[in-house]
């Protein structure tokens, strides 16, 4: 398994960039081997992007709090989630940090104060376009993915993952999930409580 950072940030503006970048990429990190697939938010989009074109040289899919699992509103949290969306991204880069950390809480949860300063930059558009406009799969396209995927969410992230989740579960054929009831998507467990992270993937990937 080769662990990747995301493309989009090491980007010039006036390079190309979709979701092809990424998962080509990945593609390349594999050597054409066997790949266990690994990503949080926007990688875990990558992770599934890059799953539909690698086919059977995946071995295994972990997503941790996915942005998006395909271009459809396969659910009413999801129409809701991108409705939101498209309301703050509509307003100026200075405007839209605040209620984007707050939308990625579970409601009446405030997100906790940032690690270091954030100026939203031509990055994170070009990311946002990808994710939010043409990840080029839906959700029922999943259903192609035959290795065992892994979901892990936060309890006190927005219940839009909870969704996510049971949306997953209907369409891939291998699904499971675990929950980290105390943590979030601003404190993942990669971050929080790697220990355990770790433990669950090496008992997933060994199965």
């Amino acid at each position: 398994m080769t662990l990747l950072g995301l493309q989009v940030w090491s980007l010039a503006p006036d390079d190309r960039y979709d979701l092809g970048v990424e998962v080509a990429a990945v593609a390349g990190a594999g050597g054409g081997g066997p790949v266990h697939l690994a990503g949080f938010s926007a990688g875990a989009t990558v992770a599934l992007g890059a799953a539909l074109a690698l086919g059977e040289a995946v071995r295994s899919v972990a997503l941790l709090e996915p942005a998006f699992i395909g271009d459809d509103d396969w659910d009413p949290a999801e129409a809701a989630w991108r409705s939101r969306q498209r309301e703050i991204f509509a307003r100026p880069p200075a405007e839209r940090i605040e209620p984007f950390r707050r939308l990625l809480m579970r409601p009446g949860i405030e997100p906790p104060p940032p690690r270091a300063s954030w100026d939203w930059g031509f990055r994170d558009d070009l990311l946002e376009q990808m994710l939010f406009r043409a990840t080029g799969f839906r959700s029922a396209d999943l259903a192609a993915i035959r290795a065992p995927v892994l979901a892990v969410r936060g309890g006190r992230s927005n219940p839009r993952w909870e969704a996510a989740h049971r949306r997953l579960a209907e369409i891939c054929p291998d699904f499971r999930e675990s929950i980290f009831p105390a943590l979030h998507h601003f404190a993942p467990p990669f971050r929080e409580e790697p220990e355990q992270l770790a433990e669950l993937l090496l008992s997933f990937w060994g199965a």
